[in-house]
């Protein structure tokens, strides 16, 4: 993903009418690293509440509500159009889109048609700045929702004048409350309030800053699940950089995706020219497989060749590593959107415990396997695992993601607790 210094834009917004009632809705809960609640202070009435913007859908799986999720428009011009929703990780608990649907104000369920994940979204993978976990999710819709509505910016600091919107699982459009204060310290900002936190439907709400000029909102934030929120300041350039830009995704292959004004960065392609690619990298030659594209796609990437180590915070020593070195502390530690993956360096010929910049997940990859999950059918060539992965097939490499090699017996070296298990590593290293 290409990053774009830019928050004082235009979203255009919707403006969906009616309501519907929905099915029961389940809670969900995932409030580690994520921003605190302040208590409420006046309640906004319930017949604004939920119809101030329209914009609130409910977010479901299997038909069943479990969420709320924002609508986003499509671009940045004058029109109305979404083909976009945003909600929380902590409302995606299966990796299959077509399981999820968004159901308007006026009751008209659409289907997901692909989920994108933010860069830092797991919960072991860093922060951006000091605004904890970045617990965001950009689904793409299969049909597009009208639109016509205000202007919408995301917020670049806090407020003392919010409120939230989200579909409760009574089937009303309510639940808005205003805070009225706001407090900061070194790692939290906007306290963001939602009552009763343990009825379902309010993560993936939005959060409206109250006091905008006529015309035009102001998104503050994402309610994440119960006490918690996660500010737009951490997500908003990463959004606008996918709307200008597009989204990488290995799984549709784009041969103009790098281009001047939206250059690519390590791991991305496909390029034709050095300067597609952002400042010191260069464009391969048909080193696509490398990430997971057609082989004669050509991927941006150093010129200078893989440089590793295992000492402690040797990325940031060297002004950051590329894909597949090490060792790195955080996600800035890695050039561009690369993430830091902790303890696979044995994936790459480093000690078990050094950390590697990797490819964020892509549509189509399993989710990294955190918990350590073994069997047979964890890795597949639907849904390949990434670095240091677990458990894949050593007779089909195709259930690794991209160039990565399935290596038999190494579980031990990654944390899982049998040596039985096999994983993916980095091909010098099979």
């Amino acid at each position: 993903m290409k990053k774009i210094d830019l928050f004082g834009f235009a979203l255009l917004a919707a403006t969906l009418a009616g309501c519907a009632a929905e099915t029961a809705e389940t809670g969900v809960s995932d409030a580690a690293g994520e921003e605190e609640v302040m208590a409420s202070e006046s309640a906004l009435t319930s017949a604004t509440a939920g119809h101030q913007t329209g914009l609130v859908g409910r977010w479901r799986i299997n038909g069943t509500s479990i969420c709320s999720a924002v609508f986003l428009p499509d671009d940045l011009d004058a029109g109305g159009s979404s083909t976009w929703v945003l909600t929380t990780q902590a409302c995606v608990t299966d990796t299959d889109p077509t399981v999820y649907s968004v159901v308007t104000t006026a009751g008209t369920p659409v289907n997901v048609e692909k989920i994108y994940w933010h860069p830092v979204a797991e919960w072991n993978l860093g922060y951006v700045g000091n605004y904890g976990k970045v617990d965001i999710v950009l689904a793409r819709l299969a049909s597009t929702v009208s639109l016509n509505a205000p202007e919408v910016y995301f917020a670049q600091n806090s407020a003392s004048d919010v409120f939230q919107e989200s579909a409760r699982m009574n089937g009303t459009w309510a639940f808005s409350y205003d805070t009225g204060e706001s407090e900061e310290n070194a790692t939290y900002f906007t306290r963001i309030d939602v009552d009763i936190p343990s009825e379902a439907g309010d993560a993936g709400g939005p959060i409206w800053r109250s006091a905008h000029s006529p015309g035009e909102l102001i998104l503050e934030g994402i309610h994440a699940s119960a006490g918690s929120a996660t500010h737009a300041f951490a997500f908003g350039p990463w959004i606008v950089d996918a709307f200008s830009c597009g989204m990488f995704d290995t799984s549709e292959p784009d041969p103009d995706f790098c281009k001047l004004g939206c250059t690519c960065g390590v791991g991305e392609g496909d390029c034709d020219s050095d300067d597609e690619c952002k400042p010191g990298l260069v464009c391969g030659n048909n080193n696509g497989a490398l990430v997971g594209l057609p082989d004669d796609y050509d991927v941006c990437v150093e010129s200078s060749g893989r440089q590793s180590s295992s000492t402690s915070g040797y990325c940031g020593s060297i002004g950051g590593c590329q894909i597949y070195e090490g060792d790195c502390d955080s996600q800035t530690d890695c050039k561009g959107d690369l993430i830091c993956r902790p303890n696979v360096g044995y994936a790459i010929g480093e000690s078990d415990t050094t950390d590697v910049c990797d490819l964020p997940r892509m549509p189509g990859t399993r989710v990294f396997n955190n918990d350590k999950t073994t069997g047979s059918d964890h890795c597949t060539v639907d849904e390949p695992c990434g670095l240091g992965d677990g458990d894949c097939d050593p007779n089909n490499h195709a259930t690794c993601r991209g160039f990565l090699k399935c290596k038999a017996n190494v579980g031990s070296h990654f944390g899982f607790s049998n040596n039985n298990v096999d994983v993916c590593v980095h091909p010098d290293f099979y």
